[in-house]
């Protein structure tokens, strides 16, 4: 198991500018202290014919001894283009927990860009440098092309190939993605015995890849979603779309039909279906404080509501009251480890968090890796969530659940929930 030890205040507020000013770290700090260097490149080894020369790297540290398996680390992320704010937020994750370790081995971190052929190049420098294991990349495309150059070291992917792509030999995968929020959603309603669900969920790619990870979870359980509808996100009135979901549009037609026959008026109150147990929502906060007293209008406000961790801004209370959801530890967990640790690490500002738990998450695994302390079935209770290594070459993750309240959140057993799907 890889120390969790916690990253001293002092370096995690000068680490900032340490990532941004040296291309160096120190690989063993004094206590307390950061040494700070003068930038100085490497001269590189001249990149193989017809490969672009990659970028410098961002940092370097020198190896203070060799890790077992051989060779430093290497961390390949889109430092620079549309994804370099994810990927610093991971970067200083992963750096927050290399330092809280204090066996850890050299690092080095490339920008691979935003093309293939930078990536290529980014993944050739950090062989030439002597990576003898590689953490990244981060964009799903990225991960698949890393996989077809069947990298000679091991990898820890930091995304999921596509179902059906096989992994090469010591290709690891780990990621945060909104369909494990789906699925565990699902295993708390499971928990609960409530296993028929209406879901409303955006009309975007997300909002189809959240949907089918819970309904495939509930269905692998006896359960189901028994219709759904989608939305535009932004739209203000969903009115009908949420009427004809929960079946009152049906009511009032069956209404209208009898008042037809009888010929005259009868006293009436809409009725929504009564055979299901909860409602499974995606949305983002600003669409959820329009959607909820629309689906509570419409005789919703009986079921749980249930949703995927992006619906919660920290902000508890008003409509989202009562809403379930489930999130990294990093950001919901009530431990007094996980207190401590992101005290320790509140000098790292990031608007993506689930990324810098991933990141810590990633060096946990890179590490224990590579000492070769962790084998297939093996747990830990991480940041990013309670990771699990399933098969050869996937790290899946068990969230925790909670429940929104006027003065915070509230946990929730997963008591009785089925496991996590391999």
């Amino acid at each position: 198991m890889v120390p969790n030890a916690l990253l001293p205040k002092a370096i995690v507020a000068l680490l900032p500018a340490l990532l941004y000013a040296c291309s160096e770290i120190p690989s063993k700090p004094p206590p307390g202290t950061v040494q700070r260097t003068s930038p100085r490149v490497q001269a590189a080894p001249p990149a193989p014919a017809g490969v672009t020369a990659p970028p410098p790297a961002a940092y370097a540290a020198p190896a203070p001894a060799p890790a077992r398996s051989g060779g430093g680390l290497a961390l390949l992320l889109p430092l620079s283009g549309a994804y370099s704010a994810a990927a610093e937020s991971v970067r200083d994750g992963f750096v927050s927990a290399y330092f809280g370790d204090a066996a850890h081995a050299r690092l080095r971190v490339y920008d691979i860009g935003a093309t293939v052929d930078t990536l290529r190049a980014a993944y050739q420098q950090a062989l030439n440098d002597g990576a003898g294991f590689i953490v990244g990349p981060l964009r799903k495309e990225d991960v698949t092309a890393l996989a077809g150059f069947v990298p000679p070291v091991p990898v820890l992917a930091l995304n999921y190939l596509d179902a059906g792509v096989a992994a090469p030999f010591n290709f690891f995968q780990l990621g945060v993605a909104p369909e494990d929020e789906a699925r565990a959603a699902a295993r708390q309603a499971l928990a609960l015995g409530q296993r028929r669900a209406v879901a409303l969920v955006p009309d975007a790619d997300w909002g189809a890849r959240v949907l089918a990870a819970f309904d495939e979870t509930l269905r692998a359980n006896g359960g189901a979603v028994v219709r759904s509808q989608r939305y535009a996100q932004g739209a203000i009135d969903v009115s009908k779309t949420i009427a004809d979901l929960m079946g009152v549009s049906a009511s009032e037609d069956r209404h209208k039909a009898l008042t037809a026959v009888l010929g005259e008026k009868s006293e009436f109150e809409s009725a929504r279906r009564g055979d299901i147990d909860l409602v499974f929502l995606a949305a983002r906060p600003q669409d959820a404080q329009l959607l909820i007293p629309q689906l509570r209008f419409n005789r919703a406000g009986d079921l749980p509501i249930y949703a995927t961790a992006l619906i919660y801004d920290g902000k508890p209370g008003g409509d989202l009251n009562g809403l379930r959801f489930c999130d990294a530890p990093w950001l919901i967990g009530q431990s007094d480890a996980l207190s401590a640790q992101r005290s320790a690490a509140n000098g790292l500002s990031t608007a993506t968090p689930r990324l810098f738990a991933l990141g810590r998450d990633a060096y946990t695994l890179a590490a224990g890796l590579q000492r070769g302390a962790l084998r297939v079935g093996d747990a830990i209770d991480g940041a990013s969530g309670r990771l699990e290594w399933r098969d050869r070459s996937v790290v899946g993750r068990s969230l925790e659940c909670a429940q929104i309240n006027g003065d915070g959140l509230r946990a929730l057993s997963m008591a009785g929930a089925p496991p996590s799907s391999p």
